[in-house]
């Protein structure tokens, strides 16, 4: 239901009780309360929706109540009131110029198993000179006002220092998508020919959001730390025709400005996207320093302690995205990235072109030590690794790899709905220099402000290393395991042998590690991969099969292997 449908019900509700509840009607008290019933039900009906009301109460205190209001457009919305309590307060202009209207939990539920949950709120009602009806949060907060002008049907949300965030809980199956925080600004609904008009200006503080990476730790957060955003856009819904146009929006967030227009048509049959965005030219020094409360140390050594002449480079990034979001396969992505390198490469990243010590932090508190040169034994160079290894590596982590830059959006779309459609976020869309940013420069918190700083860090790397070395350092650092870093340990571990004699079932399965080498320890726990696990292998193992990697028979050969590992201690994290 639409905010200016759903008030334009409350209040067709309320003035209709009103009416009824004239001291010369109370002798008709139980009359009145099926009169009172039935009227809901019929406007119901009439605006095309389905009504039930478990309650009707007509007394003193309050004068008016129901109990168990549900109101449904079949097959698309739901909205369940537990108890609506009104009570009169006359003054002025007729019987609802001034009265208050007590709420308990509201429940919205729509497609997709979205759920929109209301704590018990108290608000005012008036209706003032010109005739508009409006609604004023009064418990459990102030700072909301909602407004609906008869004359134009026209519709307002209006915030000020809103704590939306404590108000209402937006939730997916039962996880936590948005956390509003507090909210200024406005909301309007207007009516043109054949179509709503839309005008949105807010601001939240604090707002936390699900994350975007994928692969999340079982004990994590569900939303991200806190963060400030500022949205702007104007549009249009045309209601018969399914289209939504947002031809102008601007996003703004942690040091990082987007704007653009939206098209949405056809909906909600087969709903198909076009999407088109600009990110602003924004200095690469300035996103680090505005995206955490301090950039990650070892890029922040070396600003020269913030000299102002010192610079990381500048980029803008444009796009357009189109698709069915029935059909993540469906999606193109056309990308325009503009980076202008800084002259002087961080002593940080330069340190990379050459032998290093990356540290790690365990999760019992202890350092590790990883030798990133032939001193290691544990080192290999890219040219000792299999060649079918890296293609695996490449078709299962980053197939563009080779043609970005550091980002690409192509994989974006489809990681998304693919997430959105299992409930959970088991894809992320990091191009391997992404995460090869995380892993060296990052902590493991997930937030909107990392993932700015993993797209800055990753145009660094591509600027000052080649597309080879950036592979030799990714598969000698990243995580196969518990304490397992870098690809000949995990060879090892795994399968007691070494990269070169890995088969292409083994490969497969070091790849599909890779999202959640901790978490997956639980699939390799019994020895063999788990019956969820091994369909992340054969998937690796059709692709392969799909380029002419690997012929006919090493796949069947693949397919049929047990694929059998090393478990220490008999049993999986």
């Amino acid at each position: 239901m639409t905010p200016r449908r759903l008030l334009a019900f409350l209040l067709f509700g309320l003035a209709a009780l009103a009416a009824a509840l004239a001291p010369a009607a109370w002798h008709r008290r139980a009359a009145l309360e099926s009169q009172i019933r039935a009227r809901i039900l019929s406007e119901a009906t009439r605006r095309g929706l389905v009504a039930q009301v478990g309650g009707v109460h007509v007394g003193l205190r309050p004068p008016l109540l129901l109990t168990g209001v549900r109101v449904a457009r079949p097959g698309k919305w739901t909205v369940a009131v537990d108890t609506a309590a009104l009570t009169l307060r006359p003054r002025g202009q007729g019987l609802l110029s001034g009265a208050r209207l007590e709420l308990g939990r509201v429940k919205v539920s729509g497609p997709g198993g979205v759920t929109v949950d209301a704590v018990p709120t108290v608000w005012d009602v008036a209706t003032g000179d010109s005739g508009a009806q409006m609604l004023e949060l009064r418990e459990p907060a102030t700072g909301l006002s909602l407004t609906r002008r008869s004359e134009s049907a026209a519709f307002e949300a209006q915030a000020t220092g809103a704590p939306l965030g404590s108000l209402i809980t937006l939730r997916r199956d039962g996880v936590p998508l948005l956390d509003a925080g507090v909210v200024d600004g406005w909301l309007r609904l207007g009516s043109a020919p054949g179509s709503t008009t839309l005008d949105v200006d807010l601001q939240a503080r604090g707002m936390r959001m699900a994350t975007l990476d994928g692969a999340s730790g079982e004990n994590e957060a569900p939303l991200a730390p806190p963060a400030d955003l500022r949205l702007r856009l104007e549009g249009s819904w045309r209601g018969e025709e399914g289209r939504l146009d947002l031809p102008r929006w601007r996003l703004a967030t942690e040091g990082l400005s987007l704007s653009g227009s939206l098209a949405l048509t056809d909906v909600p049959r087969d709903p198909r996207l076009v999407l088109a965005f600009e990110a602003d030219r924004v200095d690469l020094a300035r996103l680090l320093s505005l995206s955490a409360s301090e950039a990650p140390s070892a890029v922040a050594a070396s600003l020269g302690g913030g000299n102002a002449d010192e610079s990381l480079g500048s980029a803008s990034l444009s796009a357009r995205v189109t698709g069915t979001l029935s059909d993540a396969a469906s999606f193109t992505v056309e990308q325009r990235l503009d980076f202008s390198p800084p002259k002087r490469i961080p002593p940080s990243i330069e340190r990379l072109r050459r032998d290093f010590v990356h540290e790690v932090m365990l999760p019992d508190g202890e350092r590790r030590a990883i030798d990133v040169s032939p001193a290691s034994p544990d080192f290999v160079p890219l040219r000792e690794v299999p060649p079918l290894l890296v293609r695996t590596l490449l078709l299962g982590e980053d197939a563009g790899f080779f043609g970005h830059h550091g980002i690409d959006l192509a994989e974006v779309p489809s990681a998304i709905l693919t997430d959105w459609s299992r409930g959970t976020a088991v894809r992320g869309a990091s191009t391997i220099t992404q995460q090869l940013a995380k892993n060296l420069f990052l902590s493991r918190e997930k937030r909107l402000g990392r993932k700015v700083q993993e797209v800055a860090l990753a145009l660094l790397l591509e600027s000052a290393l080649g597309k080879e070395r950036i592979l030799e350092i990714y598969l000698n650092v990243i995580e196969w395991g518990p304490g397992i870093y870098g690809l000949r340990p995990a060879a090892q571990r795994y399968f007691g042998k070494g990269p070169a004699e890995l088969t292409p079932g083994q490969m497969a399965l070091l790849v599909a590690l890779i999202p959640g080498p901790v978490r997956y320890q639980r699939s390799l726990a019994t020895g063999t991969p788990s019956p969820g696990f091994r369909p992340l292998v054969d998937h690796l193992l059709a692709k392969l099969r799909s380029v002419d990697a690997i012929s006919e028979d090493e796949y069947e050969t693949a397919l049929a292997d047990e694929l059998r590992v090393a478990v220490p201690g008999g049993a999986g994290e």
